[in-house]
């Protein structure tokens, strides 16, 4: 299949809908949709890079859980929201910018993300999240921060 590319117009894109689905290595989600379901993509293994539509308010739990390839995605301003096991066990994920619109993070959204390196704005509540390593089950973020723009 190769890039998937979600059809402009569509709203929701309902739980589980892409799990399992080793065939697909791109996904493109559209402005139109505002929120992507439970498992949506989960245990899709060689899904590397995703593009999501300015118009995305969350990201449920397990969203992405077990796309040990995914290495490329953006958060768009305005989503506020990013589920338990969201990117669990995304093991290529390196960097992750994180915009001041995003005021919930479960506590365990990275668990098994060890390279991960979140960028958020300071005083944000994505660089409190990643300052944190209280958290269970979560990667220690701490000395894995950046404000962004800043390296």
């Amino acid at each position: 299949m190769g890039t998937l590319i979600i059809p402009d117009g569509t709203e929701f894109i309902c739980n589980h809908s892409f799990a399992g689905g080793s065939d697909i290595t791109g996904a493109v989600v559209p402005d139109s949709v505002t929120e992507i379901g439970v498992g949506a993509f989960a245990d899709c293994v060689n899904l590397e890079k995703v593009v999501l539509g300015k118009s995305l308010t969350r990201l449920k739990k397990e969203v992405f859980s077990g796309c040990e390839k995914l290495s490329s995605i953006n958060i768009p301003d305005g989503l506020t929201s990013i589920g338990e096991w969201a990117f669990r066990g995304c093991t290529s994920l390196r960097e992750l910018k994180i915009p001041d619109s995003v005021t919930e993070i479960c506590a365990e959204a990275f668990m098994d993300c060890p390279n991960l390196k979140i960028i958020a704005n300071e005083g944000s509540y994505a660089a409190e999240f990643a300052g944190n390593a209280e958290f269970v089950g979560t990667a220690d973020f701490a000395g894995r921060f950046s404000s962004a723009g800043k390296e």
